[in-house]
């Protein structure tokens, strides 16, 4: 069973340029898009956007995609400081989380998505979302963390490069009940 750390805190630091991690183990991250300290490569890192349809119905992330409103029309738009939305907060929406990520380190990383109802992650191989490709998904309800109910959960190992921007995207869709979505990555090494 996949054992994962808590997810980081706003306060935690990454200094990009030294590579080193200030109170905190990076084993698993819940998308806590932490503070960068001044990086040539990755500056404005700390949060992460996302965009919210209202009073649509269904489950799969088909019923946002080919509603008349997604993409131009959100209900309401704003930031995180984490790749994680508040559980429980409403019926029959769906969800855009999008920004970029910043490696700390070159190498392999996996990348783990758990939601209710449905979602798919997306990561591009540059800083353009036009280049994204969808890397894991869910199409059923998954308890929030809960990283292994599915396969399609796990995306394979992508290569990336420190100091390096990608996009990235979670698109996620709720019915009725329970709500959640999490995003989580493993670096090089874990």
């Amino acid at each position: 069973m996949l054992q994962l750390q808590q997810p980081f805190t706003i306060n935690q630091t990454i200094h990009m340029n030294q590579f080193y991690l200030k109170r905190a183990t990076l084993l698993m991250l819940s998308f806590y898009f932490i503070t960068a300290i001044q990086s040539q490569t990755c500056p404005s890192l700390g949060s992460i956007n996302y965009q919210k349809w209202n009073s649509i119905t269904g489950t799969t992330v088909a019923s946002l995609t080919s509603n008349a409103k997604y993409p131009n029309s959100p209900s309401v738009s704003g930031t995180l400081t984490s790749f994680e939305i508040p559980s429980n907060s409403a019926n029959n929406y769906g969800m855009k989380v999008y920004g970029w990520i910043c490696p700390p380190a070159t190498g392999n990383y996996i990348f783990w998505i758990a939601s209710d109802d449905a979602a798919e992650l997306w990561l591009s191989t540059t800083s353009s979302a036009a280049n994204k490709v969808k890397i894991a998904y869910n199409t059923a309800y998954i308890n929030s963390k809960q990283w292994t109910k599915y396969a399609t959960q796990k995306s394979v190992a992508i290569s990336l490069t420190a100091g390096t921007k990608y996009y990235v995207e979670a698109l996620m869709k709720e019915g009725t009940g329970n709500d959640n979505l999490t995003v989580g990555w493993a670096k090089p090494g874990q």
